[in-house]
């Protein structure tokens, strides 16, 4: 970590604007699948299920922050679990942030080229990961300043849209609205849609920066419950516009939604575009902050490496992948097949730290 970051404060609205900032980059695209297919009726609760134990993993992430003041997650895994803890958790957890920054990217440029775009090269769009790469490497402080920018302009117009969406929508075809069968715990797109509730892993580079980080679940929850708003418009504006049989069809149905929204008096008619422009600063934002978490956790492991070119290394080959990933499909199924990692590192990760930690508490106590 630089210097000049290493006396950074942040406060807890701080945090707050980052975790919001997470959720905007992962709220719209991909979330609303998973969740329209995991039940037929009912889709606000497997959104319900999952807050609750995302805030229970939030709070598991601040008591193993809490543990050694000062010090990332990093630090901690090696200082109590050794090289153990690192094979078992800091490289599982590198491998699984630059695998969703590469799937996170090639969604993007996917939705880019199918809407706004459709004759740009993918390796221009791609190219948004080098505005991130330059964020990160400014060190957190840039990413912070940055990101409280990026929220007061991309979350007003976010909460707009998703306002206006209300305008043509048929209640209706919500319905039942609270019968459910539990199908959804059956269903691989239900541990899916867990993607939505990683913010908190991001807390493992970034933690360090606070007085009191046993109190960081609370700007993660604060963050979860501004957001949930328009978590629950992006999966029920489709569904109440055009069934959930006909939503279930359609491969981005939020961004169809935006494409079904008209009133005479808009200036601008090109929504989508405007959605898909505002909704790209909490991608860059996002992609910043797993950047910098992946580079705090190479530097744990091999400290001699120069932090700057570890973020060129990183952001070519981040890059370069995107630009092989063979389709849509491919970026749906990548979830799916990540969802044992994902919780794992969620919930057995911290947990782990922390069992390990008491143990060697009383073993101090009793010699």
């Amino acid at each position: 970590m630089k210097s000049s970051s290493a006396q950074l404060q942040l406060s807890m609205t701080q945090y707050f604007g980052l975790q919001m900032m997470v959720f905007g980059a992962i709220s719209f695209y991909l979330y609303p699948y998973f969740v329209i297919h995991a039940t037929d009726h009912g889709f606000w609760i497997p959104i319900l299920i999952w807050m609750p134990l995302s805030v229970a993993g939030s709070w598991l992430f601040s008591r193993m922050l809490a543990l050694h003041q000062g010090e990332d997650a990093f630090s901690i895994v090696k200082r109590e679990l050794g090289w153990a803890g690192i094979v078992l958790f800091l490289l599982p957890l590198i491998w699984f942030m630059w695998r969703s920054m590469v799937v996170m990217i090639s969604a993007h440029m996917e939705i880019i080229s199918m809407t706004i775009l459709p004759a740009t090269p993918s390796w221009v769009t791609a190219g948004v990961l080098w505005i991130a790469v330059f964020l990160a490497s400014g060190g957190i402080g840039s990413i912070v300043r940055t990101g409280m920018i990026f929220l007061l302009v991309s979350f007003p117009i976010s909460l707009a849209l998703s306002l206006l969406g209300l305008s043509n929508v048929e209640f209706s075809l919500g319905k039942p609205w609270l019968h459910t069968s539990g199908d959804f715990l059956f269903s691989r797109k239900f541990y899916a849609s867990s993607c939505i509730w990683t913010g908190y892993l991001y807390m493992a580079a970034s933690g360090k920066f606070t007085k009191t980080p046993g109190k960081l679940w609370k700007p993660y929850i604060a963050a979860a419950v501004c957001f949930s708003p328009l978590i629950l418009g992006a999966v029920y504006l489709p569904v109440l516009t055009f069934g959930a049989e006909m939503s279930r069809n359609l491969t981005l149905p939020y961004i169809s939604k935006m494409d079904s929204i008209y009133h005479y008096w808009l200036v601008i008619e090109n929504l989508t575009a405007v959605f898909i422009s505002s909704a790209m600063l909490y991608v860059i934002l996002t992609l910043a902050l797993m950047l910098h978490m992946i580079v705090a956790a190479l530097r744990v492991i091999f400290w001699r490496w120069n932090e700057w070119w570890l973020y060129v290394i990183i952001g070519a080959a981040t890059y370069a992948s995107t630009l092989y990933v063979p389709s849509w499909d491919w970026i749906e199924k990548a979830v799916e097949w990540d969802s044992p990692f994902r919780l794992y590192l969620m919930y057995l990760f911290p947990l782990a730290v922390i069992v390990k930690s008491l143990f060697s508490e009383r073993k101090k106590s009793h010699p």
